[in-house]
């Protein structure tokens, strides 16, 4: 089994973030667990699709992994009690915060660690970053996604919504590496003047993303599959679907009162928008940020955060 299939063990059980591709549901159990993680803060040089090296800060989750390449992701379950451990290595002060759920929590300076505990919120999508440094941590790379399942371990976004055979936590974000140059260096960088270069699915760009399971869209004719779009970036991603519509079921964990289907779905600054996709038909097809720039890499077509939807 690789080493991706299970993120943290903790006393209370697994908590899986990815089964052969897919964000895995967590097996049934009675009561709320409480689960265990540490997160290594560090800066790595990140190897791009193009042999280019940038870099970056990361959460790293030394026990387990997000999708793709990311280094840390966390799925629990509503009411587990989570620990997360922060190991500071990076030259900075930081903290963790989820946005909507907590922050403004105490920092932790370089060379240091410090525990944040809190307890899973509604069920849906959400990520975790270091709120010290605002925008700069999350253009550098400083987050990672948080998947809470309902508490009946039902096969649905919350509970009562809307059910799916399968699901994929697709995290977009993007790097300017001029500013990853200038903080390397011990620069400052205005962000004003940020114009990122490199965009990714899931710490991957095109065409890397359809070689990981956890990128690749794998489905079925019939089935009903959820996509939790998760931007930790700093800029906006209008995500484009080829051969389907989509209806989205809920932005920033609240449900879409309107359900009408859509080919494109915005995914504002710092939001998680949930959809399902009903496939209606075999094939394979793009799945794509419409801006354009975001399907290059460093300029070069076609690269970026473009994934393929492959329905058998």
């Amino acid at each position: 089994m690789k080493r991706r299939d299970f993120l943290k063990s903790s006393l209370a059980g697994t908590a899986a973030f990815t089964m052969a591709g897919l964000t895995a549901m967590l097996p049934n159990r009675a009561h709320a667990a409480t689960i265990n993680v540490t997160l290594a803060a560090q800066d790595i040089f990140k190897t791009l699709v193009d042999g280019n090296s940038v870099w970056t800060w990361r959460f790293n989750d030394i026990n387990g992994t997000g999708p793709g390449l990311l280094d840390s992701g966390l799925v629990v379950r509503e009411g587990d009690t989570v620990n997360v451990t922060v190991r500071n290595r990076i030259d900075r002060n930081i903290n963790f915060e989820i946005p909507g759920v907590m922050a403004g929590t105490p920092s932790v300076s370089p060379g240091s660690n410090r525990t944040y505990t809190f307890t899973a919120p509604a069920a849906g999508s959400y990520f975790y970053t270091d709120g010290v440094n605002g925008e700069l941590s999350r253009a550098m790379g400083l987050s990672g996604p948080l998947i809470v399942q309902p508490a009946s371990g039902a096969n649905q976004l919350y509970s009562g919504g809307p059910s799916f055979d399968r699901q994929y936590t697709l995290v977009m974000n993007e790097l300017d590496d001029r500013l990853n140059s200038a903080i390397s260096n011990g620069q400052s960088y205005n962000l004003a003047n940020y114009e990122p270069n490199y965009f990714f699915a899931n710490g991957l760009s095109y065409p890397s993303t359809p070689s990981d399971a956890d990128t690749l869209i794998a489905m079925n004719r019939g089935e009903n599959v959820a996509l939790r779009f998760i931007n930790t970036g700093i800029i906006t991603y209008p995500m484009h679907f080829h051969g389907y519509h989509v209806k989205v079921a809920t932005r920033n964990r609240t449900p879409e009162t309107r359900v009408i289907d859509k080919d494109t779905v915005y995914v504002g600054v710092g939001e998680c928008v949930d959809v399902i996709l009903p496939v209606t038909q075999s094939g394979m097809f793009p799945l794509h940020t419409h801006y354009v720039p975001g399907v290059t890499n460093d300029g070069s077509y076609s690269g970026g955060g473009l994934i393929i939807m492959n329905a058998a």
